[in-house]
């Protein structure tokens, strides 16, 4: 079993959503109507575990302040991914014995600093004491206007597949502790019309591209040599299959891939065409057509490589 298999067994058993639930369970965040508004709320929620997303113990373990950081990052990600805007977060948190107040505050630190450049303010949450490793959750809300929210599925055949960043050896590089969230990129994106689809990666440009892929029924096809690589990492078969990048991918209509291109004013993120939506539906293939993936050697699981 993988984790997209489970997710499709359990949104298999929910019931048809309400009116107001616009974008359901399978996309970055759900997307839900204001009554009365032409915008929509987005909702995520995503974890950090010690010892899973970040190293708790030893000479090299995270500082309370970076955990924090990541946990909001993380969603803040996710937001970026639909083309919204962050507005308030709540934070339910299970503690380690361990840990001591000046750690649990540094933790809060860490989300209250990065909250503050993104005005992100948080409005409520939870606390108790786990058995074990700690446990840190977050749900983030912001809003899109409907014209403009971006979801996985969008991508048309032709399309050219864009990515912000590089990838590759995120935690030993310690990047997947400092990253920053591309919520302006992907909100100008959103803005402008030109991402047709966007996801974020956090588990692999392979994995994460394949579910767009799926989602917009259409095939990949990758430029591997176009694919910018984070250091240490060395080839880009390890760098596509890495994780934690938290880079958006997203898909633009070929004639306006120039004109971002041209009209990119983000001059610290970089951007590189890598790749072209065709036919084939939920398959990625290098520019030789040979299959990229397959067990193994497509992304992070948490219940097991895929």
């Amino acid at each position: 079993m993988t984790e997209d298999s489970f997710l499709q067994t359990l949104f298999a058993r929910l019931p048809d959503p309400p009116g107001d639930v616009v974008v359901p369970p399978g996309d970055d965040c759900a997307a839900l109507a204001l009554p009365g508004s032409d915008t929509l709320l987005l909702v995520a929620v995503d974890q950090v575990i010690g010892g899973r997303h970040y190293l708790n113990r030893g000479d090299n373990a995270a500082t309370p302040r970076q955990v924090g950081r990541k946990l909001l990052a993380r969603n803040l990600s996710d937001i970026a991914a639909m083309g919204g805007i962050p507005t308030f977060c709540l934070t339910a948190l299970g503690v380690a014995p361990e840990q001591d107040d000046a750690w649990l505050c540094g933790l809060f630190e860490g989300v209250l600093d990065l909250a503050h450049v993104h005005n992100v303010h948080l409005i409520g949450g939870d606390l108790a004491c786990t058995c074990h490793d700690d446990v840190s959750s977050l749900t983030v809300l912001g809003t899109v206007p409907r014209s403009q929210v971006c979801l996985r599925s969008g991508a048309q055949c032709g399309d050219v597949l864009f990515a912000t960043g590089a990838f590759g050896a995120s935690f030993e590089s310690g990047h997947h502790l400092i990253f920053e969230p591309r919520c302006g990129e992907g909100a100008w994106l959103a803005e402008r019309g030109f991402a047709r689809a966007m996801i974020d990666v956090s588990d692999g440009v392979l994995l994460d591209v394949q579910r767009m892929a799926v989602a917009s029924a259409v095939g990949v096809e990758l430029e591997l040599a176009s694919i910018p690589i984070r250091p240490p990492c060395a080839k880009v078969e390890q760098a596509v299959v890495g994780g934690e990048d938290y880079e958006l991918l997203f898909a633009v209509a070929p004639d306006r891939a120039d004109a971002l291109m041209a009209e990119w004013p983000f001059a610290d993120t970089p951007l590189a065409r890598i790749g072209r939506f065709g036919p084939e539906a939920g398959t990625v293939k290098d520019a030789n057509g040979g299959a990229l993936g397959g067990p193994g050697r497509s992304g992070f699981d948490h219940f097991g490589m895929v």
